[in-house]
């Protein structure tokens, strides 16, 4: 395989399709000629204020065409991007740079007094745009780091996850083959582009040479209906579940209309619920819908069309071809997994990450021999399927046996009324502990029937106890269950 960087991709499509759009915004274009000449005179300009190779750079990503260059022209600099949320105080951005050893600092708000590093102010070069491409850089070496990726936090502290060239590449060419990119398709993407989820699909996009849309959330509904009716034969999306589910509650008949249009809908950060994908099928039967399984220090490591495969609960598809799943006990010593006899899932391959930054001990707890170890339990059936049954600090245990509250939560979504729901444990005086649903709904419903329905669809053990309305479920920044808000 002749496998080459993002920017050196980039470079081939700047002069192979020069006037291709790239990246469209609500109110910016820019081709992919024009957005590798601004990339490399930015990258110049990053080299001339005292970035080193391999230096690290922090910035606040923004959900635009600036960001993207500046992506770009840090990694034209050799140098590693460690993003954050476009809202992080100054305060924290200047406590991050200290703990990434950083060199420069992106910013118009932040003080380097008494700092290691730079500050440079969070400007573009953009003269470039229309001027023919320049000569041919030096670009990065795969195995060299590019990106700091930061977890989510849900499952404890958020870490530092370094990632090289070879990694994002490898990434890129997992999600091209799983979810079936096209050359010509415009692929929608309205999350965060510091979170992986959305930075993965930028890439992924500028190495396939096909065009890609930001958008800044979903919370202007209509602006991405007048996505959907711009003149792409094929349109794709990268929709987070909560997403997924908010189409379906506000705009449900509308998005029906677009069934020869969509190519597929990709879904990751947190599992779809069953009804939601249902839902999907019934409204885009032409539409696929992949399940997209993968971490920050992981990248879509599996993918599941549950389009193609109905019916595979907690089913999250075949590894793809730059991942290998293995199943493994407590001890990471591999076990021959089923249904009935699960473990936690590892994963081995050119996906995986370097280390956290400056944790080597909780790297090498997690990163082993080329693996890297997850707490997510599941399986693999005699198909070479996975699945995931929940994570191995969710998991209720109910005097012995396991309860995956996300096996829960999705029979709960099927009664009729339920909007939303989490299922938690709390303690029980003869179990340890016992299931509990708390759930959003626009009315009160019956605890008893509610219990019924559930009950003739789990095992006796599985049926919460108790069922309590709130009025909202908490969830992560980037649309998970704040599961861990709950214990």
């Amino acid at each position: 395989m002749n496998r080459m960087t993002i920017e050196e991709t980039l470079y081939r499509h700047a002069l192979e399709q020069p006037e291709k759009d790239a990246i469209l915004t609500i109110d910016d274009r820019i081709s992919y000629k024009d957005l590798f000449s601004a990339a490399l005179c930015s990258a110049e300009s990053l080299r001339e204020n005292g970035l080193p190779a391999h230096g690290v750079v922090v910035l606040r990503a923004s959900n635009d065409i600036d960001y993207a260059i500046l992506y770009l022209s840090i990694h034209l600099a050799h140098g590693i991007v460690c993003s954050l949320e476009k809202s992080t105080p100054a305060q924290t951005v200047a406590e991050i740079a200290d703990q990434m050893s950083a060199a420069l600092v992106l910013a118009d708000d932040v003080s380097s007094d008494g700092k290691a590093w730079r500050v440079l102010p969070r400007r573009i070069v953009r003269e470039t745009a229309g001027q023919p491409v320049p000569a041919v850089p030096v670009f990065s070496s795969l195995d060299d780091p590019a990106d700091i990726l930061f977890t989510t936090g849900t499952t404890g502290t958020s870490k530092g996850v370094l990632l090289s060239h070879k990694a994002l590449c490898a990434t890129s060419e997992n999600l091209i083959f799983g979810c079936g990119y096209e050359k010509d398709m415009l692929l929608i993407v309205p999350g965060p582009l510091n979170h992986a989820n959305a930075i993965r699909k930028l890439f992924t996009s500028l190495i396939n040479g096909n065009t890609i849309y930001l958008l800044n959330g979903m919370t202007n509904i209509r602006a991405f209906f007048q996505v959907l009716d711009l003149p792409y034969r094929h349109i794709a999306c990268c929709l987070p579940p909560a997403m997924i589910r908010f189409i379906l509650t506000v705009s449900k008949k509308l998005i029906g209309n677009y069934r020869d249009k969509i190519l597929f809908i990709e879904s990751a950060s947190a599992p779809l619920p069953e009804p939601d994908r249902l839902q999907v099928g019934e409204l885009l039967p032409r539409t696929r819908l992949i399940i997209n399984y993968g971490s920050s220090e992981a990248a879509s490591v599996t993918m599941y069309d549950c389009i193609a495969h109905p019916g595979l609960a907690n089913c999250i598809g075949r590894p793809m071809p730059n991942a290998e799943i293995l199943i493994v006990d407590d001890d990471k010593h591999p076990i021959h997994s089923s249904r009935d006899h699960v473990g936690l899932i590892a994963c081995k391959g050119d996906v995986n990450m370097i280390e956290y930054v400056n944790s080597p001990d909780l790297t090498r707890e997690v990163l082993q021999g080329g693996i890297v170890y997850t707490n997510d339990i599941g399986y693999i059936d005699e198909n070479g399927f996975v699945y995931i049954i929940g994570r191995k600090g969710d998991v209720i245990n109910v005097g012995g046996l396991k309860v995956a509250p996300t096996e829960v939560e999705e029979v709960a979504l099927a009664f009729e009324g339920v909007d939303e729901c989490i299922c938690i444990a709390v303690p029980d005086r003869i179990s340890g502990h016992v299931p509990k649903l708390l759930y959003v709904s626009g009315s009160d419903l019956d605890p008893h029937a509610f219990s019924r329905f559930m009950a003739s669809r789990l095992e006796a053990y599985k049926v919460p106890k108790s069922f309590e309305r709130v009025p909202e479920i908490r969830k992560t920044y980037n649309g998970k269950l704040d599961r861990k808000s709950y214990r």
